[in-house]
């Protein structure tokens, strides 16, 4: 039966100056929860066990169920699960585990994992092997916390040029890894669906039975714009709802009830939705969530869905 699809705040890209700040994202979180409009956040992790404690006591007061992403931690190091050399892989598979045991004591819910680099098609192969062993070892590690496994396909190549990319193969490769591990998703971005020049809805019911969530995120496609890509860009916002992107909120709207069509996947609680912001230092960040929560508000008005 059509299931719900439930508001969240992606505070970790917002936020992203405050990435290492474990004090400052805590009065971020505070302040999130007393909206009282989202039911799950995107965070970092936290590797003070004090913070942990203050994190986990806020999402069970709040009712907040919460997600991080590996992804900053392995970009700042070079780091992915489909690495060619074996050492590189071993340390990401131990970075991610350690990230890991953070946030199941900050009491998330959902651990995220990226796509590393394509290494072309003489190894493609091969490298999506690697990545199939390695979501393998994570979705284990985290079975035992007691957390979801997703997994977020990029781009191959438009913008990010990475392993995992058109949603089609990606699901059909996946398909095996999930019914092996039943708590390994997949995570559905809207920019780059759009940057793979792949139909929004036919991506959407290639990926349905492994939904985990899905993130609104705008970007321009024309390859001749100087501001091409994945950048994260800021959404549409009233009075106009206008943007260079591909993401008005009609757009948003479709993706919503496309989704919103769909059983909840066997083994999930609920899909969540947010909106992709990235915060760069400097920026009003506060900004950055009021954009991205009033461009929800309409795509679910627009969609004719609660919140």
């Amino acid at each position: 039966m059509p299931q719900r699809i439930y508001p969240s705040c992606h505070i970790m890209e917002m936020f992203m100056p405050y990435l290492r700040e474990e004090k400052r994202l805590i009065d971020v979180l505070e302040r999130i929860a007393a909206m009282d409009f989202y039911r799950h956040v995107e965070l970092p992790t936290f590797a003070d066990a004090e913070n942990q404690r203050r994190v986990r006591r806020l999402l069970e007061s709040h009712h907040l169920a919460a997600l991080t992403y590996v992804a900053p931690y392995f970009n700042a190091d070079g780091l992915a699960l489909c690495d060619l050399d074996p050492e590189v892989r071993e340390l990401s598979l131990n970075v991610a585990k350690r990230h890991a045991a953070y946030a199941a004591e900050a009491g998330y819910r959902t651990f995220g994992v990226p796509s590393g680099k394509d290494p072309g098609p003489e190894r493609r192969n091969e490298a999506m092997q690697y990545e199939a062993e390695g979501v393998a070892a994570i979705a284990d590690y985290c079975a035992r916390l007691g957390m979801y496994v997703t997994l977020e396909p990029l781009d191959r190549y438009a913008s990010k040029k990475a392993l995992v990319g058109p949603m089609p193969e990606v699901a059909e490769w996946f398909r095996p890894i999930h019914e092996a591990h039943p708590n390994a998703f997949l995570h559905w971005d809207s920019a780059h669906e759009a940057l793979g020049y792949i139909d929004l809805m036919y991506s959407l019911d290639c990926c349905a039975p492994f939904l985990s969530q899905i993130h609104l995120c705008d970007c321009i496609t024309d390859p001749s714009h100087p501001c091409f890509g994945d950048l994260h860009m800021d959404c549409a916002h009233g009075p106009d709802w206008e943007t260079e992107g591909f993401l008005t909120p009609e757009v948003g709207a479709q993706i919503l009830k496309k989704a919103a069509s769909f059983d909840t996947p066997v083994g999930k609680d609920f899909v969540w939705a947010s909106v992709e912001i990235l915060g760069h230092k400097g920026n009003d960040l506060w900004h950055k969530e009021e954009l991205a929560r009033n461009f929800l508000i309409k795509c679910f008005e627009l969609a004719g869905m609660e919140l």
